[in-house]
């Protein structure tokens, strides 16, 4: 059974969830959510140590598995906190854009920027152009998308409306992406440390 016959089986349009794995088929630049973390410690420090003593420090052992929003936490104050302390050297970029937020009254994490310039750039894999166009056309019988991923390839790939946290309870439910993490055109809607994930099942109704 293709694609097609699939999604023409249902009776009523379905709903599709996206996760990393779409992205990351796709995309050069897409990373898992531990990925995503180990390249930012790397760009960080310069090496995977720090990286590998945070994974440590932040391994549960009754789950037998490492608490990625806690060792995301950790990684976002030293993130900060080393940007903080020099202005101007590798990260000036991510520097410039955060005063210029804060200048205009916008509270932001620097950690948070760093994450949507490393996702803002669509570079697609070669030899995906065949499966890309098919998506497009399945996507015509999809009522809707629902997504964890951050980036903008299902914006760039269907003319859906892409929605964020509660908006998504105003929304009609046909034509749409619910980014349900957050989208990284929105820096502070993005749903990655152990803080964000509390106020998200606070501030969120769904």
């Amino acid at each position: 059974m293709d694609i097609f016959d699939f999604v023409g089986s249902y009776k009523n349009h379905p709903v599709l969830f996206v996760g990393s794995g779409f992205s990351l088929r796709y995309l050069k630049n897409s990373y898992n959510w531990s990925d995503l973390l180990r390249t930012i410690a790397i760009e960080l420090t310069g090496s995977d140590e720090y990286y590998l003593d945070l994974r440590q420090s932040s391994f549960d052992e009754k789950k037998d598995e490492c608490n990625l929003m806690q060792l995301a936490s950790a990684l976002e104050e030293k993130f900060n906190e080393i940007l903080k302390n020099d202005r101007n050297g590798k990260f000036k970029e991510i520097n410039d854009k955060f005063y210029e937020l804060s200048r205009n009254h916008k509270s932001v994490s620097r950690f948070k920027l760093y994450v949507c310039d490393l996702l803002n750039h669509m570079n697609f894999r070669n030899g995906v152009n065949d499966e890309v166009d098919l998506f497009r056309e399945m996507s015509k019988n999809i009522s809707s998308i629902i997504t964890t991923n951050y980036d903008l390839l299902l914006e760039e790939l269907v003319d859906f409306i892409p929605l964020i946290g509660n908006e998504i309870l105003l929304s009609n439910p046909y034509g749409t992406i619910y980014k349900i993490h957050g989208c990284i055109n929105n820096p502070n809607s993005i749903i990655l440390t152990k803080d964000d994930y509390i106020q998200f099942n606070q501030r969120y109704d769904l």
